[in-house]
């Protein structure tokens, strides 16, 4: 009896870690598509009216400019030589794993949140709200006003949040802050639909994972 419960664990381990990460993508799934249906329009259109009602808001809003790339390059780059500094001298532990990771799991982030903006070409907040551009999916369409889904900047900020906590589990706290801040300033901003930020977290932390198993 014993040997057959000792022999049953392995098994259902198995099965544990397969459920996990369907569920996750079910949840995740579920929580897109009500957000796409309930949410997405009307809390664009919120947001867009509070911030146009405001001059202040408005040039504030209007003037982001786009630096994800160049932000993924200087992590990448700042990654990389950290881990080959440390890897030099010999040193191996969680500061150059986590280089190792970062360096890894953030330029693949954008590569696959650039990919898929691509093939969902989702109409983005602005295209709705100015010229009534419907917030769905336009597949394989790239250009001026399409490729919002998933958020790029929650995909790459996720890698990066993830892999940080990955090797420093007591400062977990504070990367989940900033992932939230982040979260709703891209709403509250307009630059992206819940379901685009919803989307993004998740296809970061699919990228990390991978490259994390992958180490």
């Amino acid at each position: 009896m014993k040997n057959l419960l000792v022999a049953r664990r392995p098994v259902l381990g198995a099965v544990n870690d397969l459920l996990s990460p369907i569920l996750v993508f079910l949840t995740v799934l579920v929580l897109v598509a009500s957000s796409y249906v309930f949410l997405d329009a009307r809390i664009s259109t919120f947001f867009f009216e509070v911030i146009h009602d405001s001059d202040v808001l408005e040039q504030v809003t209007s003037g982001i400019p786009d630096v994800l790339l160049h932000i993924v390059a200087a992590i990448t780059i700042s990654s990389w030589a950290g881990y080959f500094y440390l890897t030099h001298k010999g040193i191996c532990n969680n500061t150059s794993r986590f280089l190792r990771l970062c360096g890894t799991s953030v330029p693949l982030a954008f590569v696959a949140k650039t990919a898929l903006q691509y093939v969902f070409g989702r109409a983005n907040t602005e295209a709705w709200t100015l010229y009534h551009q419907l917030p769905r999916f336009y597949w394989f369409r790239a250009g001026e006003g399409y490729g919002s889904f998933p958020s790029g900047h929650m995909t790459v900020f996720t890698a990066l949040a993830i892999s940080f906590w990955q090797y420093y589990p007591h400062r977990r706290l504070v990367g989940v802050g900033f992932l939230l801040l982040l979260a709703l300033a891209l709403i509250a901003t307009n630059y992206h639909f819940v379901s685009d930020v919803i989307a993004g977290a998740y296809l970061g932390l699919i990228v990390t994972q991978i490259c994390n198993r992958g180490r």
